[in-house]
């Protein structure tokens, strides 16, 4: 198995691999389009990066990545967007073997650790995480505010 960043022409597989990712947590199926992948992934306008697993020319997983920085604390971290494995794939080795590389990357640019969001009910997801060393952050919470029109007061 080899892992590399990705490239353009990875753009469908990694589309594909994330639409099992949404099935496998009962997400909306976001479709075969990899137009939004190239784009963000790889146009002018970067807003990712990507690890895959290549393994006899097939993208077998990729982590999906982008950089954070506090200024409260002058601390780097990446976050980790997306982990996906193809089904039949699991249980290989593929999700450990990317969050290593992706380990090496994290300290290549100096960052304390590795952030990521985790739905509560992925008890599989949670499993791999705890068996490779992540621990739950008990001082944060996680928090979404909607963009767009901002609802009334009580």
């Amino acid at each position: 198995m080899k892992i590399r960043p990705a490239r353009r022409e990875d753009a469908a597989a990694i589309a594909q691999l994330s639409r099992e990712l949404a099935e496998h947590l009962a997400d909306p199926d976001p479709g075969a389009d990899s137009g939004p992948i190239l784009e963000l992934g790889f146009g002018a306008n970067k807003w990712f990066d990507c690890l895959v697993a290549e393994q006899e020319g097939e993208i077998a997983g990729f982590a999906l990545y982008c950089r954070r920085f506090e200024a409260h604390t002058r601390s780097k971290k990446l976050y980790l967007a997306d982990l996906a494995v193809a089904k039949g794939r699991r249980g290989e080795g593929i999700g450990e073997t990317l969050i290593e590389a992706l380990r090496k990357e994290a300290s290549a640019l100096g960052c304390k650790s590795i952030v990521f969001d985790l739905w509560v009910e992925n008890t599989t997801a949670r499993g791999f995480y705890e068996r490779i060393g992540a621990v739950r952050d008990s001082e944060l919470e996680v928090y979404a505010i909607p963009v767009g029109a901002v609802p009334s007061a009580p």
